[in-house]
C-alpha cells in the first residue's frame, strides 16, 4: 500500500527541474504535506496538462493526517534481529535498519529513504545483486545478494533471508547501506543527502540530521566541503571518481553543443549509466571507508548531471514534437551554460515555454555545480 510521501510524489511533475525551489519533485512533496511549502510554488503543476496530479495533490494533502512520528531504536550495527531460518537452521534470517541520523525517541517525520533515489541508485548493483528490482510507486526494493534474499524498505529497514551467519549478514548490511545512503532524508529540511552534499542548503547553517546518518559507517563531516582541488584525499579510487565525473560532465556540454549547432534533433542522447555506475562501484568498495563523504558528494554531482542529460532528452524531444523552435532552444541553452536563469523571474515567461525553461534549468543547476566543484 503507497505511503502519503509515495503519493504525493506521483502527483508532482517528477521531472526534478528545481523551480519550486526544491531540487527534486519529492522533496518538494514532502514539504507539502507537511505544510511548510504551497502546491502553487511549482509552476509545472499550474499548466493545464497538470491539472489531475495538482487536483490529486491537493487531495493527498488535505487528507495526510500528522506525520511525526518517534523515531525507532537503533542498535548497535544496526541489527535489530536475527534467527535461524526454518527450513535451514544453519542459514540465517535478519533485519536491519538504516540510520537516518535521528535519535530513538525523537520526532521524526519525513521517513528515511527517497524512493526515487533509492531506485536510481539500486540500478547500478547487477555485479553485487541477481535480479534486482526496485519501484518507486511501492516504495520498496528485493532481490539476491548472492543465495541472501534482500528487502529494502523506505522506512530504512532491510531485510535478508538465507544469510550464511551473522558476520555474513552484518557485512552483506554494510554493502547495502553504502549502495543506499545517499537516498537517506534529512529530518531537519526533507531534503535528501545529495542535495545537502551538493551545497543546494547550506550544509553548516543547521543542524542536518542527515549528516549522522549510517549505522555501519560514519560520515567525515570534515569532508562536507571537499572538491577536487583540495589537497588530501588523493588516493587512487578518489582520482578515478573525479575522472569519471569529469567524463559525465564532458559529455553533457558536448550534447549540449551538439543541440546549440544544430538546426534539427539528436537522433538520440547517450545514455551516461555505465560511467555512473562505475562511480557507485568504488563508493562501496571497501577500500573508500573514511572517504564515503567524498564519494558520496562525487554520486550527488553525477546524479545532477544525469538529470541534466535526461532534461537534454526532453528538450530534443519538444523540439523533435514541433513544442519548441531551435532558436528559443538555443537561446535557453545559452543562458544556461552561462548560468544565467536565475536572473529571469519565472513570472515573466510564457505559459507555452515554461516546460523548456524547466528542462534547461536542470541543465544549468549540474554546469553550476560542475564549476563550484571545480572551482573551490
Amino acid at each position: 500500500m503507497s505511503s502519503v510521501w509515495t503519493k504525493a510524489r506521483k502527483n508532482t511533475p517528477e521531472i526534478d527541474c528545481g523551480l519550486c525551489g526544491f531540487t527534486t519533485c519529492g522533496s518538494f512533496a514532502r514539504s507539502v504535506i507537511v505544510g511548510s511549502s504551497e502546491i502553487e510554488s511549482c509552476p509545472i503543476l499550474q499548466l493545464q496538462q497538470y491539472a489531475e496530479q495538482r487536483t490529486s495533490l491537493e487531495t493527498v494533502a488535505k487528507e495526510a493526517k500528522s506525520t511525526d512520528k518517534p523515531a525507532p531504536d537503533q542498535p548497535e550495527g544496526g541489527v535489530l534481529l536475527s534467527k535461524p531460518c526454518m527450513d535451514a537452521p544453519e542459514l540465517l534470517m535478519a533485519e536491519m535498519r538504516i540510520f537516518n541520523g535521528v535519535n530513538p525517541g525523537d520526532s521524526m517525520k519525513y521517513g528515511v529513504l527517497d524512493p526515487a533515489i533509492l531506485c536510481w541508485l539500486l540500478d547500478c548493483v547487477s555485479s553485487r545483486y541477481q535480479d534486482m528490482k526496485c519501484s518507486k510507486d511501492l516504495a520498496y526494493a528485493w532481490g539476491d545478494m548472492e543465495e541472501t534474499k534482500v528487502h529494502i524498505l523506505r522506512d530504512g529497514r532491510v531485510r535478508m533471508r538465507r544469510a550464511r551467519g551473522a558476520e555474513h549478514a552484518l557485512e552483506s548490511f554494510k554493502i547495502i547501506e553504502r549502495t543506499v545512503l545517499g537516498s537517506s532524508i534529512c529530518n531537519c529540511c526533507g531534503n535528501d543527502l545529495f542535495t545537502v552534499l551538493s551545497g543546494f542548503v547550506q550544509p553548516r547553517a543547521q543542524k542536518h540530521t542527515i549528516l549522522e546518518a549510517g549505522s555501519t559507517l560514519s560520515l567525515n563531516q570534515d569532508q562536507i566541503d571537499w572538491t577536487p582541488q583540495k589537497e588530501s584525499p588523493r588516493s587512487d579510487s578518489v582520482m578515478k571518481m573525479t575522472d569519471l565525473v569529469d567524463e559525465l560532465y564532458l559529455e553533457l556540454i558536448t550534447q549540449v553543443d551538439l543541440l546549440i549547432s544544430r538546426d534539427s534533433p539528436l537522433e538520440s542522447i547517450p545514455d551516461i549509466r555505465l560511467k555512473i555506475c562505475s562511480i557507485n562501484s568504488l563508493m562501496i568498495d571497501s577500500m573508500t571507508e573514511g572517504n564515503d563523504v567524498v564519494f558520496l558528494r562525487g554520486l550527488a554531482l553525477a546524479f545532477f548531471i544525469d538529470s541534466a542529460m535526461t532534461g537534454l532528452n526532453s528538450l530534443n524531444e519538444l523540439l523533435l514534437e514541433g513544442r519548441i523552435d531551435h532558436t528559443r532552444l538555443v537561446e535557453l541553452l545559452k543562458v544556461a551554460k552561462e548560468t544565467s536563469h536565475h536572473n529571469q523571474s519565472i513570472d515573466s515567461i510564457d505559459e507555452s515555454e515554461i516546460l523548456p525553461f524547466a528542462h534547461s534549468s536542470r541543465v544549468e543547476r549540474a554546469i553550476k555545480l560542475y564549476d563550484d566543484w571545480k572551482k573551490n
